[in-house]
């Protein structure tokens, strides 16, 4: 997927300094087969850009396209199709289901497209390290093993684009070369590529582009 960026100003930073940011005011795309980290400290829009790319906010002056089609043309059905058939999503705020344990958050999630094996999703769960989780709601694991759930339940759809904001800030180091890996493995899989942020450039991906925003 090809994301194409024209001045692109979201309205609460339209009175901000954005000069040095490679991404707003400027002409840019994400391109496909092309991995990025996106790089700021918090209140520069990283969570902003990404809810453009997922079509969840529109509120920016400029052009946005994606697949060479203004997002702002796209209907909520398009949406809807391209959430499940072509993009993975991260939030930050992860949006488990807390009356779902965690078992039936990633089956609910593979229901809509029975893309994986319930065998495929056990197999990711202990991977990711979470079968003492499995049968647990959100609100009895921790909120590191919470990311983890939720990178899993992305990783089950399938996706040309995975988009992830800062999904190991509460993960531990050994954990997140795990997840690296497990990611970087099905996006190969998928023949998918990355967008993710993060406070930082340090990343444990192998090939990825920097971006400062």
């Amino acid at each position: 997927m090809r994301w194409t960026f024209k001045h692109i100003i979201p309205h609460p930073l339209v009175d901000e300094n954005t000069r040095d940011s490679e991404i707003w005011n400027k002409e840019f795309s994400f391109e496909e087969n092309t991995n990025y980290n996106i790089t700021s400290p918090s209140g520069k829009g990283k969570s902003t850009l990404l809810s453009f790319c997922c079509g969840f906010r529109k509120d920016f002056n400029g052009e946005l396209t994606l697949n060479n089609k203004s997002i702002l043309l796209t209907n909520k059905n398009d949406w809807s199709r391209i959430r499940s058939e072509k993009l993975a999503y991260v939030p930050q705020k992860l949006s488990l289901i807390p009356s779902l344990t965690v078992w039936e958050n990633l089956k609910l999630k593979n229901d809509l497209t029975n893309h994986k094996t319930n065998a495929q999703i056990n197999e990711l769960i202990k991977a990711f390290g979470l079968e003492k989780c499995k049968n647990k709601k959100p609100h009895l694991i921790s909120l590191g093993q919470q990311q983890r759930v939720a990178i899993i339940r992305a990783l089950i759809q399938p996706f040309e684009t995975l988009i992830m904001d800062e999904p190991f800030s509460h993960i531990d180091k050994a954990n997140v070369i795990t997840a690296c890996d497990l990611i970087e493995q099905t996006c190969k899989k998928e023949n998918a590529n990355l967008i993710i942020t993060s406070l930082n450039d340090k990343t444990i991906f192998r090939k990825i582009e920097q971006l400062y925003l």
